[in-house]
């Protein structure tokens, strides 16, 4: 990781008027974490619907909310937390819809960063849930770091093409709620 200063990265809330840069993000993370590992034109598919600007944009306007990782004002990584989509959901319940870096600032802190924000997004809620594709490890590593264990199974489109994914859960702690 030469040439950057992760102090330099700024981590920061981002509404429904930046779904665009939101969208460049969400589709360079998920083609670099998944080319390769899924067909071509499912993830072309997928990032065509679920990375939009005006999925995105829509997302927040019901309030979902979204942080930023920028250097020098490039967005290099995003999460996103909304309302829970998932089976396992329990009243209570929020989701980690999104947490996503660009591979060259992976190990960097930035990652713990954006997990935080989106810890601070989830305040007032019991559990924090997400889905994971079952064979991504380093993901499912680092959420085992953060306190997450398996609830569930399910199985998740991807333009088309499904996949294998963990349903992974973590309590929240009751003083941060709002």
């Amino acid at each position: 990781m030469t040439g950057f200063d992760a102090s330099k990265v700024v981590i920061r809330e981002a509404g429904a008027a930046e779904a665009g840069r939101l969208s460049l993000v969400a589709d360079a993370t998920f083609l670099e974490t998944f080319a390769g590992m899924i067909s071509g034109e499912a993830l072309v598919a997928h990032c065509e619907r679920a990375h939009a600007p005006e999925y995105l944009r829509q997302l927040l306007a019901a309030g979902a909310k979204a942080w930023l990782a920028e250097l020098d004002a490039a967005p290099i990584g995003y999460a996103l937390v909304n309302r829970p989509e998932l089976d396992a959901a329990e009243p209570g319940d929020i989701e980690l819809k999104k947490i996503y870096l660009l591979s060259r600032f992976h190990g960097s802190g930035i990652a713990g960063r954006l997990f935080e924000a989106a810890l601070t997004g989830a305040a007032g809620h019991d559990r924090l849930l997400l889905g994971v594709k079952q064979d991504n490890e380093r993901a499912i590593g680092f959420y085992r770091k953060q306190g997450f264990e398996q609830i569930a199974t399910r199985r998740f489109d991807v333009g088309g093409t499904f996949y294998d994914d963990v349903v992974l859960a973590r309590a929240l702690d009751r003083t941060l709620r709002s």
